[in-house]
């Protein structure tokens, strides 16, 4: 099984997902063109590779096609970016590309040259100002367990027949507070399961196949779910 992931560019973004994946026991190749990125790299443990990937043989000697499940191109070079990602995809029908971009034009491109998913930055920090100001514990939550050691976990909990929340609308819930859970939201079998998130105040009525997504420690999310499901908990 393949564990191993190539991210080039040691950007910002770069050095996240570097420390998230690493944190999760992928084995994490960083490439990169710039002397001081690769030097900070080096410098927190990761094996590095000074190239700008622009060439297809430095591609496969560092295993895309073999051994890479994952490749991120996250550098500062929007060309760089979709040369690589095309010259990966034409070398690996089924790698795993996560690409950068600043503009729609962009994106088309990148999901054109073989991108499995595309990401705008200042999209994402749009967000993020936005929850910050909206939602600003969930905006805490998310991150520490997004980008630190946390305990916390991200948990699906299916909706049966005789759950407590069969038929109870989404607004009316607030069983969850007393168990330290935070619902994101539910997935909603009725509208080919789309998701539905929390924060934007949907008054959805909570059926049978439905599925919330909740967040908490590991203690708190199994005595919510015996909650819900009327399985008998002390804790209760």
């Amino acid at each position: 099984m393949k564990n191993s992931v190539i991210i080039y560019g040691y950007t910002t973004l770069g050095v996240k997902i570097a420390n998230i994946l690493d944190e999760k026991g992928y084995k994490v190749i960083i490439v990169d063109f710039e002397p001081l990125a690769l030097e900070k790299a080096q410098k927190e443990g990761f094996i590095t590779h000074d190239s700008t990937l622009l060439n297809d043989n430095e591609l496969v000697e560092l295993g895309i096609g073999s051994s890479i499940d994952s490749l991120f191109c996250v550098s500062n070079s929007n060309k760089n970016n979709l040369f690589v990602t095309l010259s990966a995809r034409n070398l690996d029908k089924n790698l795993k590309i996560i690409s950068t971009s600043k503009t729609k034009a962009e994106s088309k491109k990148l999901m054109i040259a073989g991108a499995t998913k595309v990401l705008n930055p200042n999209e994402l920090a749009a967000f993020r100002i936005y929850r910050y100001m909206t939602k600003p514990l969930m905006l805490k939550v998310l991150d520490e367990i997004l980008f630190s050691k946390s305990d916390l976990n991200i948990s699906e909990i299916s909706i049966t027949k005789d759950s407590k929340l069969d038929g109870k609308l989404l607004k009316e819930i607030t069983s969850h507070k007393k168990f330290n859970i935070l619902l994101i939201g539910i997935m909603d079998k009725e509208r080919g399961n789309n998701f539905i998130f929390n924060a934007k105040g949907i008054n959805h009525k909570i059926d049978e196949g439905d599925i919330l997504v909740v967040v908490g420690k590991s203690s708190d999310l199994r005595n919510f779910r015996n909650y819900i499901i009327g399985v008998a908990n002390d804790a209760v």
